[in-house]
């Protein structure tokens, strides 16, 4: 956006939408998905449902699939790029769904800017053909989204929220959502290059101009306080008085029994009461653990890595993976967690995994606390091949 990060992030987002016209951005968008890109995804990267789709007014389009042989298997959804084609000619938009899954430059867009932000991001794209189509009537997103105009113009109507903030449970569309004559809040044209940001709960309709459009809407599922209460009450289990049985048979005025809902609110008091900021800043980082996917890993070239580590090898801790290291006197181990399973190593290699998971540094850099250098190299190809390490240096961390 041209406004600086933190000036965004205090003034407008969650709050207001913010236009930031070309000149006022460092470059357009066609790195990350350009024209050609999308006849290349459509004709030559055996592109299936639901990655992606055509709409009409807000209908779906049917008969833009074909069958094909994939070594033995007959599949019958993958794109027909003919069809597709007529369609679009005919005034349908062509939405590429998930490209944050398949189309390495948004892959890589999409896990910086969730570093950036500490929410999980994705990524549509949307090709409307000109003379005024529209894909989709007036409706409200129940995320924030990001519209980077990629090549041609499109009219953007932007009217005031009817459900502030809504809930992913909350998605509204079509009739009663803008009063007939209402003035909207903006009316504007986007050009090549130009970014939309439109907080979750903004009414938007969009056609195109005269040329057809290709844009890209970033979406960012924000985590909203809600979630972190769910998520806490999730763990309300812990309470014995929580466990109990709701006296039976259970009625809506009394609970089952005189005094049970009270004594049900005067739980609920004493648990919440009993929550503090740690707990609460825990359930905080889970969920920000959550939001940036683990960086992808080549499998050969980690292979390769393994296989050609050395004591001046550069590692590096991989990005997006949460580890914790933990000594386990008891068992004679020291433990690596990892979001799917637990690594168990020699005590005598503690220190030296502290400071590889830590990184970036070289392996020899880990025989410390007693590991030799050779120890050190077996260590760190171990943690390559786990997907724990990277080889080379510092990934970069922030959105272009």
């Amino acid at each position: 956006m041209a406004l600086p990060r933190d000036e965004f992030l205090a003034a407008a987002f969650d709050r207001v939408p913010v236009l930031s016209r070309a000149a006022e951005l460092p470059a357009p968008f066609t790195d990350l998905l350009a024209d050609d890109d999308v006849d290349a995804l459509l004709t030559r990267h055996g592109l299936r449902t639901p990655f992606f789709r055509m709409v009409q007014d807000g209908a779906p389009v049917r008969g833009t699939t074909r069958s094909a042989v994939a070594g033995s298997v007959t599949i019958t959804d993958l794109a027909d790029a003919d069809r597709v084609r007529e369609f679009h000619a005919d005034g349908a938009t062509l939405v590429l769904n998930s490209l944050h899954r398949l189309w390495p430059p948004l892959v890589d867009f999409c896990r910086a800017l969730a570093g950036e932000l500490g929410h999980p991001t994705q990524c549509n794209a949307y090709v409307t053909p000109g003379g005024g189509a529209q894909g989709f009537a007036y409706h409200h997103d129940t995320h924030d989204v990001f519209v980077l105009q990629v090549s041609g113009t499109k009219r953007w109507q932007v009217h005031p929220p009817v459900v502030e903030l809504p809930l992913r449970s909350q998605p509204r569309a079509g009739e009663g959502l803008v009063a007939d004559g209402a003035t909207p809040l903006l009316d504007i044209e986007l050009q090549p290059g130009d970014a939309l940001y439109l907080p979750r709960g903004y009414v938007h309709a969009a056609a195109t101009t005269d040329s057809p459009s290709v844009h890209l809407t970033v979406g960012l599922l924000v985590t909203t306080w809600q979630d972190v209460l769910t998520d806490l009450v999730g763990a309300a289990g812990g309470d014995i008085a929580l466990r109990r049985a709701v006296p039976t048979p259970p009625t809506a005025a009394t609970g089952g029994r005189p005094g049970a809902v009270p004594d049900f609110l005067a739980a609920v008091r004493a648990w919440a009461d009993g929550l503090d900021e740690a707990t609460v800043a825990a359930a905080l980082a889970r969920r920000a653990d959550r939001a940036l996917p683990p960086e992808p890993l080549g499998m050969l070239a980690q292979a390769r890595a393994a296989a050609a580590v050395g004591p001046d090898t550069p590692v590096r801790p991989r990005a997006g993976l949460r580890t914790a290291v933990t000594d386990d006197p008891d068992a004679a181990r020291v433990r690596l967690d990892l979001p799917d399973r637990t690594l168990e190593l020699p005590p005598v290699a503690a220190a030296g995994l502290r400071v590889l998971v830590a990184g970036p540094a070289r392996v020899r850099d880990a025989a410390v606390g007693g590991l030799e250098p050779p120890d050190a190299v077996v260590l760190a190809r171990r943690l390559l091949r786990e997907g724990v390490l990277v080889a080379g240096g510092t990934p970069a961390t922030s959105a272009p």
